[in-house]
């Protein structure tokens, strides 16, 4: 039986003019401006809901950024896991990541002649490419590698020739060896009469060069003896607390502490306890279990990375009916030199393939947001197949044709013109509110406040809009 969720209880702190805050990207001391509510409990189908409509949560505290007016709009942005298509730059991160965990090299240390004969001839130098990935925040490009590849390939070509006597006019001009091996080939074909084979059993070309799927890459040292390191993936429960994240609560915010004092340059006192609890560990989602579902169940966790017995990086991540949303990922600064904040993420779209092997309609990984105006963001869409949501009618269309739009403009709608958002339309009395520790429908409640203000009756109009009519008949909106 599937456990029975309690209605989501939530403060809506949107009714008035909210002052902007500092935006952190573009340093706009009041260009950040988001409506907010506070969740004392929710349902995981409710916040699943709440960020397909552009929310999200930290802590207890959800807020949707007002994109029209904002410095920077955030887009939501998802990742369709089972389509998802590796990058050059992501194969190179994970061929690093293993190459320290197999042989216990660090990124630009020179190989042994037998470590080197374990890569393939065509791979391209271990340093300087790829997403560096500090955070989930930052991402480095991969261009200097590239760049530097093709300089080297137009020094070899701009070589001088020694001098010479020249072709000699009485013999045929020299073939290139690619004409040679040319025809070879087609004389052997000629000469040996080749079995007739239908079209269709030709096998298809991806097949055929092997390439290797995302599990393959990252499972690799699982199947190398004696490693020069472990790595081990903890999934704990943190919302309610397992005895596993009880137990490793001291050591994870000791790994926090360092990461936020050494990457973003908090003063000691900044990232204690109390801070850390509420920001990253404490979650409205309540512990849901359906039957035939996830063994874990769904809500909110920490996946912890652990090397040779020692936390070095954990993930934030909430588990819905439909996605795995990352919600923060911290790391030991002195092992930044891995590239986590990427290799994470990647960890994280196998993980959403693997739970969705047990439950068909997890298809997702949502990011958090794509914000188009800031360039160190823009990597998030380079996990290919993306989506954007768009602003007005909550409709998802691929970041592909967004990009050109967000271009000419940072706030863009994507859907086209004419269509609305249907899910905003509700009746003001059918939303639900807790008042005096019931629940009832705010027709109900206006019989028994008649001498309410109209401006709480535009707030609450407000919020129906912003949380959709689903969540709006579901959730219990606090009324005092």
């Amino acid at each position: 039986m599937a456990d029975l969720a309690e209605p989501g209880i939530v403060e809506w702190y949107g009714g008035g003019e909210r002052p902007g805050h500092r935006c952190g990207y573009c340093k706009n001391p009041s260009g950040n401006v988001s409506d907010g509510m506070w969740a004392h409990r929710l349902a995981v189908q409710d916040y699943q809901d709440l960020i397909d409509r552009g929310w999200r949560r930290s802590g207890k505290y959800c807020y949707k950024p007002k994109m029209d007016i904002m410095c920077c709009p955030h887009y939501t942005i998802k990742q369709e896991v089972l389509n998802f298509k590796i990058s050059k730059s992501h194969k190179k991160i994970i061929k690093q990541f293993n190459r320290f965990i197999i042989h216990g090299k660090k990124r630009g240390e020179h190989d042994t002649a037998e470590e080197a004969g374990d890569r393939p001839k065509t791979e391209e130098p271990m340093g300087g490419g790829g997403a560096e990935g500090r955070t989930k925040e930052e991402a480095a490009d991969n261009q200097n590698s590239q760049e530097t590849d093709k300089v080297m390939e137009t020094d070899r070509n701009k070589k001088t020739p020694k001098p010479g006597l020249g072709a000699d006019p009485t013999k045929p001009k020299c073939k290139k060896a690619k004409e040679l091996r040319k025809e070879r080939k087609l004389a052997k074909q000629t000469d040996k009469p080749q079995p007739e084979k239908p079209q269709e059993q030709l096998p298809p070309k991806q097949t055929k060069s092997g390439e290797k799927t995302l599990e393959d890459l990252l499972n690799e040292p699982d199947k190398v003896e004696n490693c020069a390191h472990k790595l081990e993936i903890r999934l704990v429960r943190s919302e309610p607390a397992s005895p596993d994240f009880t137990q490793s609560f001291e050591h994870a915010h000791s790994v926090y502490h360092s990461y936020q004092m050494k990457i973003h340059m908090d003063p000691p006192e900044k990232p204690n306890v109390k801070q850390y609890t509420r920001f990253l560990c404490n979650s409205p989602l309540q512990e849901e279990h359906r039957e035939g579902g996830l063994p874990m169940g769904y809500g909110s966790f920490h996946q912890q990375y652990w090397l040779d017995g020692q936390i070095i990086a954990v993930g934030v991540i909430d588990i819905l009916p439909n996605c795995v949303s990352s919600v923060y990922l911290y790391y030991d600064p002195d092992y930044d030199f891995l590239s986590l904040g990427t290799y994470s993420a990647l960890r994280e779209i196998a993980f959403v393939r693997e739970l969705n092997k047990k439950a068909p309609d997890l298809i997702y990984y949502y990011m958090g947001f794509y914000i188009h105006s800031c360039p160190k963001m823009r990597y998030k869409g380079q996990y290919f197949p993306s989506f954007l949501l768009c602003p007005e009618v909550y409709s998802w269309h691929p970041i592909e044709e967004c990009v050109p739009k967000l271009d000419e403009s940072k706030y863009s709608r994507f859907a086209e013109s004419g269509k609305e958002d249907e899910d905003g339309n509700l009746e003001l009395d059918e939303v639900m509110v807790l008042h005096r520790r019931m629940m009832m429908s705010y027709g109900q409640y206006k019989q028994l406040n008649p001498q309410r203000k109209e401006s709480q009756d535009t707030a609450v109009r407000k919020y129906a809009g912003f949380v959709g009519q689903d969540c709006a008949r579901r959730m219990l909106l606090y009324r005092d």
